[in-house]
């Protein structure tokens, strides 16, 4: 989890391919200083809304920020464990599992309310968030004792609380290539196994999400984690990693080949902490990480840099979507928003070299509502987004009205998005081009298409 003293990693960035929902030529060369397009006659797929998560972000007994701030974002993926509370000996390795328990079930509780699924950190419930004390760690000495009765105990307590569907996920630890595990990659791998057919022995529907690390899925570590968990028998359900930053289309592609190398397939994948500290966590960013989760089909949770006593705190905010303790929107809140306002069919788009954007067609509500952002540090000024095979049901008199909003990159709260045009524009050869001139990366647009 991005929860740390200080942001004190960069995981190498590959560079950025274009991928589509299928084919896609190469980028067509534009005069500003980059460009998109929105190709309307390749479509397919209703909205899954699958890159609106995070992780913690709401108070510890889980009423705040109110339920309607999470239901108008439609809120997919929740992930947490009780970190940070009770430190500095807070957890179960600290005799202190009772409260973080008590955390994670008003967690659920508050997630089935939002129609969302949970991610369950063990490593929280443990005691290792990279703040409390961890005086000792599973299978320390090879001693697997307390780390059975741990997992015994999870078992009971989320057959008690009736969190056995596949609403809930287990992620067997958090970061494990990093501080928040002390000891080697044998005896984590270990630690893997042990769990992994326990939980499966006692809740054989159990969905199992791994590894959860620091890095990108390119690297010795992931590749000795995937030849292990296919010797032994488990592969998690859903394969996991985090992006801190990282390109998940890359990321997802990467993963793929390793797979297919091995002969090995999982369920789906999870990006389940996205976003840096800093400036990608920001509007522009923002849109421009849902559009990558997007394309490859990526679960995605946002990550969380707040730390508890600080301001923001791990229990506020949604992942810096909301203002520190009154809960009020921002502008990336704003964000993730106009992304849950999509509605139709998944529309095809190429990106630029630093912007990308995710797209819906809706031909009953006679509606196309896109949501753009560019990457960290990516190209400011003009900006072409270029429509093309507008459908027939579109136009009214040969011309499109065009709205065209933007989200601030601030830390205070957002009203609402700021208007920046709303004008028609004349259809010529089933194509419109919008220009935005996009003064600062962090912002993000949504771009209205109606009649």
């Amino acid at each position: 989890m991005t929860i740390r003293p200080t942001p004190r990693r960069l995981l190498a960035v590959a560079a950025v391919v274009v991928l589509t929902l299928g084919f896609q030529p190469a980028s067509p060369a534009y005069a500003a200083v980059d460009g998109m397009t929105v190709n309307f006659s390749l479509f397919g797929g209703t909205p899954t809304y699958r890159a609106s998560g995070f992780i913690y972000g709401v108070s510890t007994n889980a009423s705040a920020p109110s339920v309607s701030t999470t239901d108008q974002i439609k809120v997919k993926t929740m992930r947490a464990g009780g970190s940070q509370i009770g430190c500095p000996n807070g957890g179960w390795v600290n005799g202190s599992y009772g409260p973080r328990w008590d955390f994670m079930r008003a967690y659920y509780n508050r997630a089935q309310r939002t129609g969302a699924r949970v991610e369950m950190i063990i490593a929280g419930l443990w005691g290792s968030d990279g703040v409390c004390n961890v005086p000792r760690w599973p299978g320390d000495n090879g001693n697997w004792t307390d780390y059975t009765n741990f997992i015994n105990r999870i078992i009971a307590d989320v057959r008690a609380a009736g969190m056995t569907g596949s609403n809930v996920r287990w992620d067997m630890w958090n970061e494990p290539n990093i501080f928040f595990w002390g000891r080697g990659q044998a005896q984590y791998l270990e630690m893997v196994r042990r769990g992994t057919q326990q939980i499966r022995a006692a809740l054989p529907g159990a969905v199992i999400v791994g590894p959860s690390c620091a890095c990108s899925p390119n690297n010795s570590w992931f590749a000795t984690y995937l030849d292990y968990v296919r010797a032994n028998n488990v592969v998690p359900n859903i394969l996991s990693w985090h992006a801190l930053p990282g390109d998940p289309a890359v990321d997802a592609a990467n993963a793929s080949s390793m797979l297919a190398a091995r002969g090995m397939s999982v369920q789906g994948y999870s990006v389940n902490e996205y976003g840096a500290f800093g400036a990608e966590q920001q509007p522009g960013p923002s849109a421009w990480y849902i559009a990558r989760l997007e394309r490859c089909n990526c679960d995605g949770a946002r990550a969380n840099w707040g730390m508890v006593g600080q301001t923001p705190s791990l229990y506020d905010t949604l992942g810096w979507l909301t203002t520190s303790n009154a809960g009020q929107p921002m502008g990336q809140w704003w964000v993730y928003k106009r992304y849950a306002d999509q509605s139709g069919q998944r529309t095809n788009i190429t990106a630029g070299s630093s912007h990308d954007g995710i797209v819906f067609q809706d031909s009953g509500s006679r509606r196309s509502l896109a949501v753009f952002g560019a990457r960290a540090g990516g190209a400011q000024g003009a900006i072409d987004i270029r429509y093309t095979n507008i459908p027939s049901w579109l136009p009214t008199n040969g011309s499109v009205n065009v709205l065209v909003e933007r989200m601030p990159s601030t830390n205070a709260a957002v009203s609402a998005p700021t208007v920046v045009s709303n004008s028609r524009f004349a259809v010529s050869g089933n194509s419109i081009l919008v220009p935005v001139n996009w003064t600062n990366a962090n912002d993000a647009y949504a771009v209205t298409l109606t009649p």
